[in-house]
């Protein structure tokens, strides 16, 4: 595009960052249903020091740096640049209120489980799925929607501070190449907890 636009001329970084950001989200909570599955089938407990981490990861990095940042740096530019896009920025808003909730009851059903209520087991498998379905929609309506009018309405100067704010969250699950990636930062993660 021509700089008298104003508009970006390279590929900002950003879409790449929270496509990277969403996947770990959606990868730990495919293994958080993953675990209650086996879990139920095998009638056994599932390994807490493995589950815990991820729950805690989904509300770490996802729902409190991921979706605040999003919201901070991403929508608030867009609603003020594009008052059109309006009701998508709220309906966005209300998707990252909804994954609050959704996480709040995944690790309630995780707290009950840890204590031996026979029914949670059964309960994080729901959650974790109607949870890593939520979360996958709510990509598709970014990807579709938000991300293309981001791209025509952004100048290079506001694509890098979000470039920069994006990427200076260090997600360890994001950055993950491998499985022993992953398995080394939930046991870091699994460190940090109080």
């Amino acid at each position: 595009m021509a700089e008298a636009t104003g508009k970006a001329e390279a590929m900002p970084r950003t879409p790449q960052i929270i496509a990277q950001q969403q996947r770990a989200m959606s990868s730990a909570l495919l293994a958080v249903r993953t675990i209650a599955r086996k879990a139920l089938r095998s009638g056994s407990r599932p390994d807490f020091a493995q589950l815990v981490p991820l729950v805690d990861y989904v509300e770490c990095f996802a729902e409190t740096l991921h979706q605040a940042n999003e919201e901070k740096y991403l929508f608030r530019i867009l609603e003020a640049r594009q008052p059109g896009l309006a009701r998508l920025v709220a309906r966005l808003r209300r998707d990252h209120a909804a994954m609050k909730g959704y996480g709040q009851r995944l690790r309630a059903a995780v707290g009950y489980w840890r204590t031996g209520d026979p029914n949670a087991s059964r309960q994080t498998a729901i959650m974790a799925d109607d949870y890593v379905r939520f979360c996958r929609q709510h990509a598709r309506v970014e990807r579709r929607d938000l991300l293309p009018a981001a791209l025509e309405s952004l100048s290079d100067a506001e694509w890098l501070k979000i470039d920069q704010v994006l990427a200076s969250v260090v997600d360890p699950l994001a950055l993950s190449k491998s499985r022993r990636d992953c398995e080394l930062a939930l046991k870091q993660l699994a460190g940090r907890r109080p």
